[in-house]
């Protein structure tokens, strides 16, 4: 899904824009804007006010604080993405300084990131009837999960019965980079299991 800005055509006065490039500069910005409604494609930029805030970037156990310089009239969101010195980072959490969702970038104290930049890191707990056991892979943050597939890491096999995502909730497919953790149950060995022993970490 592609980008939007919240600014009225030049052209037809549609209130919403889809945005081509986005540049931001030290006191300025550049868009590209195309018209969903009547097609022209326009260039927008201006001087721009902006705010100073900490974004904490988390690399598996290991944090990283910052202090940036974010637009006052961009609004973030959690589960956004957004690139910082080149570093692609998801959005866990806003504080302003109270926890919020969404915040323009005005009333914005801290923004908890996540590093997509690095393969994401899931645990998966094994169930053999008998006890639980946990594995941990680093995998692609575009790597996709399915529930009811057969995965083998080495020898083992198991397939997958449960996805947790990171809000929360859950689902029958999802990437890496969305989840949380996977449930699944020993199998028996399969000639089409998806090999995932290359990911495999030993903890």
């Amino acid at each position: 899904m592609s980008e939007k800005l919240s600014v009225t055509c030049k052209n037809c006065g549609y209130e919403e824009q889809e945005i081509l490039k986005k540049k931001v500069y030290d006191k300025s910005y550049y868009y590209l804007l195309k018209c969903p409604k009547c097609g022209i494609v326009w260039e927008l930029s201006d001087k721009i006010k902006l705010n100073q805030a900490k974004i904490i970037i988390s690399r598996y156990d290991i944090s990283e604080s910052k202090i940036i310089e974010i637009p006052h009239d961009e609004k973030y969101k959690v589960g956004d993405v957004i690139e910082i010195d080149g570093e692609s980072l998801k959005i866990t959490k806003i504080e302003t300084p109270k926890n919020v969702n969404s915040s323009l970038g005005k009333d914005i104290k801290t923004i908890w990131t996540k590093s997509l930049s690095i393969p994401k890191k899931i645990g998966i707990s094994i169930n053999d009837k008998e006890k639980t056991y946990s594995i941990y892979l680093l995998v692609p943050n575009e790597y996709e999960f399915e529930v009811g597939k057969i995965y083998k890491v080495n020898d083992g096999y198991f397939k997958l019965k449960k996805i947790k995502l990171d809000n929360k909730g859950f689902s029958n497919k999802a990437k890496a980079k969305d989840i949380k953790r996977l449930y699944a149950e020993i199998a028996r060995p399969y000639k089409r299991a998806e090999d995932l022993t290359e990911f495999y970490k030993e903890d």
